[in-house]
């Protein structure tokens, strides 16, 4: 199998993402449909391009082509296929590819689907999604091709290289390289990035007998679907981006573009939330500390864009309602983008171990690069266009639902700088050292993390109860007491029942109160919204209930999502406050005690998997009060390469606790003994269970009302309904 055709697909694929970008921004400057069209033929193009670019990837993933440089590093004969195939995100390469098709993807969808609809837009949002695409092509394409072969040169080098032996493509190889190194500072950097076009005439093919192997902590179910919806999330908001950009170009102060992206911002929006719940998920599983978050500043880097998708997706509706914070939205979309961008340049630029590997590295001069330009467009887009925006209305009173909402927005910036300030204060305090005598390089852990953002998230949960209750326009206090009454009682009444039971810490019982206020409202607000339609219908209630989500997926949708919301935050304050921890080295036949539970060692078994793996595990029993509940295994594998991964073994209660044992070492001689490590995580599977409330919630809101959808495009703004709970 060719790996060249790879690259020739790829080169074509940049070559008319090029043209689109170009055509569209000329054809809309002159007014030309022609232009336009063929832009767009262009853009659509790319993605039969790149995904027979992709599926050639993962075929020569599959068959062991370890001629193939990418495949050698990230796979080897011993893996399963569905590894095989899912290491096409397995390392930076590949990622890059997987992402630049899935954004061809989301952008071929975009332009068929509302090339009628919003045709005045069009020419712009192609300029600025291929210009998007057209940056991540360029570093696919010559920065880190994935389709690189190994060549023995005559002098008896090993190089990777893009096409067969040539005279000429070695040499202009050569001159780059050479003016890389004359070339000062990052320009010189990038050009000495650039990938080898050809080895010298005499080179030949040279094809490893096995591959290097994926790296064992990416082996793991979770990561199979985690990068992708990662990306999907990252990537499905370069759509709401572009859209809002060519409003801008047009001066298009309508919300034209807000209907034409709501639901591509809510799809984009899903798969990042979901991402990043499945991360949290495969870091509890694998990494072995007992815990699913550890502000590492990869994790940081996918979160910082949800914080501002969130506000983004709260204030749309202000500015669909009222004709207001269309300034705020702009800022918040563009923000969102650059955040998108800056993760997938953090995550893969070196920058945050060091700046010195940002200096090293030729992608991160080039992600630099394009954040700085896409920030100085979209900002200067947006003051030339500040006067035009201005809101149609003020703020009514300070008691409104827009007043909670603009809260709302100004929480999850407070999150967004905190988290930001938290992951670059290490890169912050490096450049510091490197100017001033006395500063050390520093870095920030967990502690700063939660003790900043505790607050912030205690207040978004009781903005969450009181924001339903608030009617939009103006609130009258009075009202707003009656409507809060009940929720408060019967809040009061849960905490004090807590406080019998001995909850005592303070945080917990802020925690606990404010999310049982917060799922209270919610559940008023489906149970009076039911009751409604049961007294005007006489429908039953579970089909009142269906109805009414049916016929409001955006605002029950929502409320779905606050209610996930709630029971992941009662298991993010359990897990935390009250999280056991014990490690002893046992004997068999002694047992560790940590709360009710009692945990036997029995003794420890090794062997050799059938993919070359060293597997040893523990036999475990556990007790409680005095009787055996279950007999668990926590292993660890030691593969060829040396690379260790521990398993855990988990045993879920009925009420959604964990108790988490690890193998952390053993006696190597006779195996006599082990250090066994045990964690009681209280309620942590409602972080899992409201995750996924939370998706469910989202799939709600952003299913297509196909009535709405057959509405002619020019909709007039819905008078606003002061009633409270719309």
């Amino acid at each position: 199998m060719n790996a060249q055709l790879g690259v020739i697909l790829l080169l074509l694929a940049f070559a008319s993402t090029l043209y689109a970008l170009v055509a569209s921004l000329v054809g809309g400057r002159r007014g030309s449909d022609a232009l336009v069209e063929s832009a767009r033929n262009a853009a659509l193009v790319a993605w039969p391009l790149l995904t027979l670019a992709t599926l050639l990837q993962i075929a020569l993933l599959v068959r062991g082509e370890f001629s193939v440089d990418y495949v050698w590093s990230v796979s080897s004969r011993s893996m399963p296929v569905y590894l095989k195939a899912t290491a096409l995100w397995g390392g930076q390469k590949g990622s890059l590819l997987f992402w630049a098709w899935l954004m061809s993807t989301f952008t071929a969808g975009a332009m068929l689907r509302n090339w009628q609809r919003e045709r005045n837009l069009m020419p712009y949002f192609i300029g600025a999604s291929a210009g998007t695409l057209a940056f991540f092509l360029l570093l696919v394409t010559f920065w880190e091709n994935p389709f690189a072969v190994f060549y023995q040169t005559p002098q008896g080098d090993i190089v990777s290289a893009l096409f067969e032996p040539s005279r000429a493509l070695s040499g202009l190889s050569a001159g780059i390289a050479a003016a890389g190194e004359r070339l000062p500072g990052l320009l010189g950097v990038i050009l000495r990035g650039v990938m080898r076009f050809a080895p010298p005439p005499g080179s030949f093919v040279v094809t490893p007998a096995d591959g290097n192997g994926l790296n064992p902590l990416l082996r793991h179910f979770g990561m199979v679907i985690h990068p992708p919806t990662l990306y999907l999330g990252f990537v499905g908001f370069v759509v709401p981006y572009s859209f809002a950009m060519a409003a801008l170009v047009r001066g298009e102060i309508s919300d034209a573009w807000i209907r034409a992206t709501r639901r591509w911002t809510l799809v984009a929006w899903l798969f990042l939330s979901l991402g990043l719940i499945l991360g949290g998920r495969w870091a509890y599983d694998v990494l072995g500390w007992g815990g699913y978050w550890g502000w590492d500043p990869v994790e940081n880097a996918a979160l910082m864009p949800w914080f501002t998708g969130t506000a983004f997706l709260h204030s749309v509706m202000i500015q669909e309602r009222r004709g207001m914070m269309r300034r705020w939205n702009m800022l918040l979309i563009t923000f969102t983008f650059l955040q998108v961008i800056l993760g997938t340049f953090l995550t893969r630029s070196g920058v945050l171990s060091s700046v010195h590997s940002f200096a090293q590295s030729a992608i991160g001069p080039l992600f630099f690069l394009f954040v700085a330009g896409a920030a100085i467009i979209s900002i200067g887009l947006l003051v030339s266009r500040w006067d035009k925006l201005a809101a149609d209305h003020q703020l009514d009173s300070l008691l409104s639902r827009e007043t909670l909402f603009l809260l709302n927005n100004f929480v999850f910036i407070a999150l967004n700088v905190v988290v930001a300030i938290g992951t670059f204060w290490p890169l912050v305090t490096e450049l510091l050292a490197s100017v001033f005598r006395g500063v050390e390089r520093a870095s920030v852990g967990p502690g700063y993390f939660n003790s900043a953002t505790a607050p912030l998230w205690l207040f978004m949960l009781l903005l969450m109860g009181v924001a339903p209750l608030v009617a939009w326009h103006r609130a009258s206090l009075a009202r707003l007491g009656r409507a809060l009454l009940w929720p408060f009682a019967l809040t009061i009444g849960g905490l004090a029942l807590m406080a019998v039971l001995g909850v005592r810490n303070p945080l917990a019982l802020a925690g606990y109160g404010l999310a049982i206020f917060s799922g209270l409202v919610t559940l008023l607000e489906f149970h009076r919204g039911a009751m409604a339609r049961v007294r005007a219908h006489g429908e039953a209630y579970p089909r009142a209930l269906w109805t009414l989500a049916g016929r409001n997926r955006r605002r029950y949708g929502g409320y779905t999502i606050h209610l996930g919301v709630v029971i992941m935050a009662i298991g993010v304050v359990s897990s935390n406050v009250y999280q056991l921890e014990t490690q002893r080295a046992v004997s068999a036949g002694q047992a560790i005690t940590l709360g009710d539970y009692v945990v036997e060692y029995r003794g420890l078994e090794r062997f050799i998997a059938t993919d070359g793996r060293q597997v040893t595990r523990a036999q475990m029993g556990v007790y409680r009060d005095g009787r055996e509940v279950a007999q668990l295994v926590p292993r660890l594998d030691i593969y060829a390469s040396g690379e260790r991964m521990t398993i855990p073994a988990t045993l879920i209660t009925a009420t959604g606790d964990d108790l988490y044992l690890l193998l952390v070492q053993w006696e190597p001689v006779n195996l006599s003994s082990a250090t066994i490590k045990v964690y009681y995580n209280p309620l942590i599977n409602w972080v899992w269970g409201g995750g996924l409330i939370f998706v469910i919630g989202t799939l709600i809101a952003a299913w297509p009302d196909f009535s709405e959808e057959r509405r002619p495009a020019a909709i007039t703004r819905r008078a606003p309904t002061p009633a409270a709970g719309d």
